[in-house]
């Protein structure tokens, strides 16, 4: 599912969501969101949405058809509210107005629907037509790790797209630094299963570590390759351990400068 209100950054997430569905054979729904919190002149709320969706799914259509629906509330639960009625694997959205002019940062529809929706969520950003070229993702040896990798690698085989595999090691003092493993190299152990599972989804991972924030080690990484997709996993932090903590995924979909694809259980080995 893709959200649009329009705007251009939505209508980018629009076309990253129709890519990404295209080369995983996924169906994509386009969403429009009647803001009942505003006040609009009825007359004019119809032809808005529909002229809004005409040109998402003309969009939409230069990678696969699109199907079309008109919803009310306020955005952002409403966007919630839609992909948990109907089990979506995934939905994508842009960063909307955020700040920089919702180029880097991600204003509040986009953040409430990274951190409430159950849903996979895809931070949809400009890129080329070719999308995604390269993708990073960030492994860490864990279970839910290893289920992203896997979900990155597949991405990657039916995209064509270079994938790379980074560990962090997570060090918050000192000197940071990264270096990219040599093929004959063994699999360190945080990389080990995540590249195994990589490799039996048909990828040829490119391997890397760092040392340092594992959420600015993923950023430099993104800007030094110039990848257009990063691939992260969502440990589901929220309340007092979001505040304590943080969230590497939510910080790193909040300022990259390509689309970011957090992924949550329920859309691992879908269609999406």
């Amino acid at each position: 599912m893709a959200g649009t209100d329009g705007s251009q950054r939505a209508e980018e997430a629009v076309e990253r969501a129709a890519q990404l569905a295209s080369v995983t054979g996924a169906a994509l729904d386009l969403v429009y969101v009647i803001d009942t919190g505003r006040p609009h002149h009825d007359a004019d709320v119809e032809p808005k949405a529909e002229a809004v969706l005409h040109k998402a799914e003309a969009i939409a259509a230069r990678s696969l058809p699109a199907r079309a629906r008109v919803v009310a509330g306020d955005p952002a639960e409403a966007l919630v509210e839609e992909v948990t009625d109907d089990a979506v694997d995934a939905i994508c959205v842009g960063p909307d107005t955020g700040l920089l002019g919702g180029r880097v940062r991600i204003g509040r529809v986009a953040a409430h629907v990274l951190r409430h929706a159950p849903c996979s969520v895809l931070v949809g950003r400009e890129a080329g037509s070719t999308f995604p070229e390269s993708i990073l993702c960030g492994v860490d040896g864990s279970g839910s790790s290893n289920e992203t990798a896997g979900l990155a690698a597949t991405i990657a085989v039916a995209s064509g797209a270079e994938l790379r595999l980074q560990n962090v090691v997570p060090v918050f003092e000192g000197d940071e630094r990264e270096w990219t493993l040599d093929d004959d190299e063994p699999d360190p152990t945080e990389i080990e299963s995540a590249a195994q599972v990589a490799r039996a989804a048909g990828a040829r991972p490119i391997r890397e570590r760092a040392l340092g924030r594992p959420e600015y080690a993923i950023l430099e990484a993104a800007g030094r390759e110039r990848s257009d997709l990063v691939v992260v996993g969502s440990r589901g932090l929220s309340g007092v351990s979001r505040v304590l903590l943080g969230s590497v995924s939510e910080y790193v979909a909040m300022h990259a400068h390509c689309s970011v694809l957090v992924v949550r259980p329920r859309a691992v080995g879908a269609g999406a």
